[in-house]
């Protein structure tokens, strides 16, 4: 007798989407899976129940697990969300008859060195970083990519993000959107200053995903906080030296049922 197929679902906390969990759950069992609310490392299939928030939860909860992810959007902007609620159905049937593609999503790496410790601290980001003051003032930031010195940064924080995270707090800031294919990160600032002192780029920088990128604090901030965000995860530092960037050894899988869903969804959303 074989195994039983396994899915984790991961519902957002809100009726809308608890309810399709538990509809979702049914459909599933009677096509002969088990089905967890909580992670198991043994399931064929991730589905997010939610908007994009949903998703990004799921992936971290997880810890970036190999197995694949699909969401079904229940909220309002839906970049990883591609199934839409009347299409659950169509979604089984055509999961079960493998008439899907998979998606390679990049990862970002971070890791921060502290001045206090020797310690390295490391972290992974689907969408982007943000590295800023504590009390929202400005800060000053050297850049460098692959040690060579880019800018003297002074603003209210810089933005580092993948291809994928492009269309989220990228977008908002002034950034590019990257196709989701393409290898790279990109570099984005917000509220840069332009001075005899602070030379900041103004617009964003695409760099390429074998180079490193170094954010560096300066002097002026000997005494103040940094805030430091993982795909909308705030950490305090009050020691930050500097941090490196690089794209993660690691990435994620994501089916895709429209080849022209993202484009679509461009569209749709911002135009």
């Amino acid at each position: 007798m074989s195994l039983k197929k396994i899915v984790n679902l991961f519902p957002n906390n809100n009726h809308k989407s608890l309810t399709i969990s538990l509809e979702v759950q049914e459909k599933f069992e009677k096509r002969g899976f088990n089905v967890f609310y909580e992670y198991n490392e043994n399931a064929d299939l991730n589905i997010c129940i939610g908007g994009d928030g949903a998703f990004l939860r799921a992936v971290h909860k997880s810890n970036f697990s190999n197995i694949p992810f699909v969401g079904i959007n229940t909220g309002h902007l839906g970049f990883y969300q591609e199934i839409l609620v009347p299409n659950i159905n169509k979604f089984i049937d055509d999961y079960l008859n493998n008439n899907y593609e998979i998606e390679t999503l990049d990862l970002l790496e971070a890791k921060i060195s502290t001045k206090n410790s020797n310690r390295v601290y490391t972290y992974t980001a689907l969408n982007e970083f943000v590295v800023r003051s504590s009390d929202n003032s400005i800060i000053h930031l050297d850049v460098y990519i692959d040690d060579n010195h880019l800018e003297s940064f002074a603003g209210d924080a810089l933005l580092v993000s993948t291809p994928s995270g492009s269309t989220a707090y990228n977008f908002s800031a002034g950034g590019a959107i990257l196709y989701r294919s393409l290898e790279g990160y990109q570099l984005t600032p917000l509220a840069p200053i332009n001075s005899k002192a602070y030379r900041s780029l103004l617009n964003s920088i695409v760099i390429p995903s074998k180079s490193v990128l170094k954010i560096k604090t300066r002097s002026e901030d000997i005494n103040s906080n940094s805030l430091f965000i993982a795909d909308g995860m705030s950490l305090n530092y009050d020691d930050l030296d500097y941090v490196l960037f690089k794209t993660s050894e690691k990435n994620i899988k994501k089916i895709s049922f429209y080849k022209d869903w993202y484009w679509l969804n461009v569209k749709d959303k911002f135009l």
